[in-house]
């Protein structure tokens, strides 16, 4: 008996995983031959989390769980199409890379959801534990390429303009380790010119030549050393320090977020300037920088200071400023929810 019992058991697994393998082949077969229904999809996914926030009661949890499904699933296809596409590296991200997204897209309604079923324990618990990960994850990429800046989002969406984009007449397809050129020759005169494309921001702005690397991949990101290597890391570790002292001082002592403050300050000057930076890096110093506009809805600065002018300027802005009544409506009611939940104040 215990031996037709293994055997039966053994080809409902067999049967159940040719299913799943068929399943998985049909959908990655489908999201290939269709990317437009694909992206139309994912677009009614992501507006029926948004109608689901505003119409259904209590559906904090229900609509960033469509939001995150709909990220998930984006993300998923983004994935399968990138197989398809012949001018980028099969294996461009590592798997770290993948779970770093993964991580990130889930975040905010595990901590919403953590808080809704388990309380306030339960919340601090999961993002406790998602932060030590996602800590532990960026020293190792840290680490493994040879101390390059992380960049946000790890795992950049993809253009899905290349899937449909047809090459010129006689024009070879790049190889899978080529990388966008911002420079072309002229015929006559031999001058380099830079494209437009590959101008950085206009503050910084110089009459070098860029160096031809891909801003979408991690590989193509400088080597940081000395005073920018101590920079990251301060910015890695910023979260945890700033869990640890709430945790000692708690979520009212001044202390926390001091500490936070000053660490991001400090990462960022150790950074330097940015006109000796990638364009990669550009891109992310400026994104670090205006970040640090969260510090004014940060508790305990904004139930102190900021609070107050906050809601002062959207009031004025609902009663006297033409159109903008019902965004500062808007902005007034979700407020005091958005300052709540962690990954969207400190994340």
């Amino acid at each position: 008996k215990l031996i037709l019992l293994d055997s039966l058991l053994q080809e409902m697994s067999d049967y159940m995983g040719e299913k799943l393998n068929h399943a998985i082949t049909s959908y990655k077969r489908w999201v290939t031959s269709n990317p437009h229904l694909v992206g139309d999809s994912e677009s009614i996914l992501k507006w029926c989390s948004y109608l689901v926030a505003g119409y259904v009661n209590k559906s904090v949890v229900l609509s960033e769980l469509l939001f995150s499904a709909a990220n998930l699933v984006t993300f998923l296809n983004d994935r399968i199409l990138a197989g398809t596409l012949t001018t980028l590296k099969e294996n461009q991200y590592s798997s770290i890379e993948h779970i770093l997204s993964v991580i990130e897209m889930v975040e905010v309604f595990l901590e919403i959801a953590a808080f809704r079923f388990g309380g306030p324990t339960t919340k601090w618990a999961v993002i406790v534990a998602i932060q030590v990960l996602k800590t532990t994850l960026r020293v190792v990429l840290l680490l493994k390429h040879s101390g390059c800046m992380l960049v946000h989002p790890v795992v950049p969406a993809l253009d899905r303009t290349l899937l449909t984009a047809p090459l010129p007449e006689n024009q070879q397809v790049p190889p899978q380790d080529s990388t966008p050129v911002f420079t072309f020759t002229l015929k006559r005169s031999g001058r380099v010119i830079r494209k437009l494309e590959g101008a950085p921001p206009s503050f910084a702005r110089d009459w070098n030549l860029p160096t031809n690397v891909n801003s979408n991949s991690s590989y193509s990101l400088a080597k940081l050393q000395g005073n920018r290597k101590i920079g990251e890391l301060l910015h890695i570790l910023q979260p945890i320090a700033h869990l640890l002292a709430l945790g000692v001082f708690g979520e009212k002592s001044w202390k926390p977020f001091l500490l936070s403050l000053a660490m991001d300050c400090s990462s960022q000057t150790l950074h330097g300037s940015s006109k000796s930076m990638t364009e990669a890096e550009c891109k992310e110093i400026i994104r670090r920088r205006f970040g640090l506009i969260n510090y004014l809805l940060r508790s305990p600065f904004y139930d102190k200071k900021s609070k107050a002018v906050i809601i002062w300027l959207l009031r004025f802005s609902q009663e006297n400023i033409p159109l903008a009544g019902s965004l500062s409506k808007a902005l007034l009611r979700y407020l005091p929810e958005y300052q709540q939940i962690y990954f969207y104040i400190w994340g």
